[in-house]
């Protein structure tokens, strides 16, 4: 399971490799990932959203979804206190603003994985 996990990652990197946009990071040099889940971040400035990709995605019949909404973004949080890295940057809200969860079910075909990358390509 985890090897065909890596695999579709490993896959979606090499796919996406001249692309302004970054897969799930880790040191490789001290973390093992379970590679559960392929995202992407889209470098800053894009012209290229993760809602635009989600909904051309959509259109092809191949489910994304945003990266997971921050506690404190959420109307029932909405006046709890939270902890950024600095008062000027909010890793959380940049992440959940740039961020989207791929296509990434282990029953993906090769084919239907180039697709999710062909469509994914003609956003940049």
């Amino acid at each position: 399971h985890i090897a065909r996990k890596k695999e579709i990652f490993e896959t979606y990197k090499e796919g996406f490799r001249d692309l302004p946009l970054t897969m799930n990071p880790f040191d490789e040099e001290t973390m093992k990932p379970n590679y559960w889940l392929s995202c992407i971040l889209i470098d800053e400035g894009c012209k290229a959203t993760p809602e635009d990709i989600r909904l051309k995605l959509e259109k092809c019949n191949a489910e994304s979804r945003p990266i997971w909404k921050p506690m404190h973004m959420q109307p029932v949080y909405k006046d709890c206190d939270y902890i950024t890295a600095t008062e000027n940057e909010n890793v959380g809200e940049d992440i959940f603003a740039r961020g989207l969860c791929l296509p990434s079910d282990i029953t993906m075909t090769k084919e239907e994985q180039t697709t999710i990358i062909d469509i994914i390509r003609s956003c940049f």
